[in-house]
C-alpha cells in the first residue's frame, strides 16, 4: 500500500446479518488497514444498520437519510445501487399499514474527498452489466491505484463527517 490519497471512508456494516460475520471482520480489517498505513486520511464505522429501516426508525440512526445521499451519488454518476440495496414497500399482516423501507446489504462503503462523495459500493451501472463491490474499492487503495476513482464523479454533500451518531436535544 501507498500513501496515495487524503480521501476519508465510511464502512457500513449490518449488525443484524447472520454467517457473515467472518467475512463482514475481513473487510473491516482491510479498511483499518487503510488509515494504519496512511492510504486514507480517515475510516469511520457503523456496525450498526439494520436490514430494513423506515424513515420513522431513522431517527435514531439515521441510516436511511445516509441512503439518499449515496442514492444521489448513484444518480448523478449514472448509476444505481441496486441489487445491493433494494427501496420496497412493506404491509403489515392483519392492518392497512404499508411502510416505505430501505434494504440494506452486509456491507456498503462510501469514500469522501473533503465534503465531495466520490463514490460509493456497492453499485452498479444502468443497464446492470457492470458492478463494482466494497472488494473492488478496496483493491484500488491496496494497489495504489488512486486514479481508479476518477472515473465517478464527486457529488458535494453537506457534511464533512458521517452521520454516526445523534445529537442529544
Amino acid at each position: 500500500m501507498t500513501d496515495t490519497t487524503d480521501y476519508r471512508v465510511e464502512l457500513y456494516l449490518r449488525g443484524d446479518t447472520y454467517g457473515s460475520y467472518d467475512r463482514q471482520q475481513r473487510v473491516l480489517e482491510r479498511v483499518e488497514d487503510l488509515e494504519a498505513e496512511g492510504v486514507v486520511a480517515d475510516t469511520e464505522v457503523d456496525a450498526s444498520w439494520q436490514r430494513i429501516r423506515t424513515p420513522e426508525q431513522d431517527s435514531r440512526d439515521e441510516a436511511v437519510r445516509t441512503y439518499e445521499e449515496l442514492r444521489e451519488w448513484a444518480t448523478e454518476n449514472g448509476y444505481r445501487l441496486e441489487p445491493a440495496f433494494q427501496r420496497r414497500q412493506r404491509s403489515y399482516i392483519g392492518t392497512d399499514v404499508v411502510h416505505d423501507v430501505v434494504v440494506f446489504p452486509m456491507a456498503s462503503l462510501a469514500v469522501y474527498a473533503g465534503s465531495d462523495l466520490q463514490a460509493v459500493f456497492p453499485c452498479a451501472d444502468e443497464s446492470g452489466e457492470i458492478h463494482y463491490s466494497v472488494q473492488d474499492c478496496l483493491d484500488a487503495f491496496e494497489s495504489g491505484d488512486a486514479g481508479w476513482f476518477e472515473q465517478f464523479a464527486p457529488v458535494t454533500v453537506d457534511r464533512a463527517a458521517p452521520r454516526l451518531t445523534v445529537d442529544a436535544d
